[in-house]
């Protein structure tokens, strides 16, 4: 439990550097939020629930699966020129799928040692 609400704690601080100093964009912005959004749960069921703590999915299944979705993201973006397609937003979306699979891994986790307790 503790190392879940840590990464979570660090998580929302790295998120808010990152928006701030990094896209100059706020956190509450709806469009933005989305993008960010469906690239953390990627992270979280796909990444993190299903590969690493599951091993459900091989890993280049995993790999291609987000990357299909990632892509298709980017092609729609591309194509109602939400945004532009820079190494900003690449790292951001790269940071958000590894916080995802990081909080899926451990909130898996703690679900089963809370079941197994119970």
């Amino acid at each position: 439990m503790k190392m879940l609400v840590f990464s979570f704690i660090v998580g929302i601080v790295l998120l808010y550097f990152l928006n701030i100093a990094l896209l100059k964009n706020p956190l509450l912005d709806l469009h933005w939020s989305i993008h960010a959004g469906l690239r953390f749960l990627i992270g979280f069921i796909v990444l993190g629930v299903s590969f690493f703590y599951a091993h459900a999915v091989e890993f280049k299944k995993a790999v291609y699966i987000t990357a299909c979705i990632v892509t298709i993201d980017y092609i729609h973006d591309y194509y109602t020129q939400a945004y532009r397609f820079n190494l900003e937003i690449i790292l951001h979306g790269i940071f958000m799928m590894i916080w995802g699979a990081i909080l899926g891994y451990l909130t898996a986790k703690y679900i089963k040692e809370k079941l197994m307790r119970d």
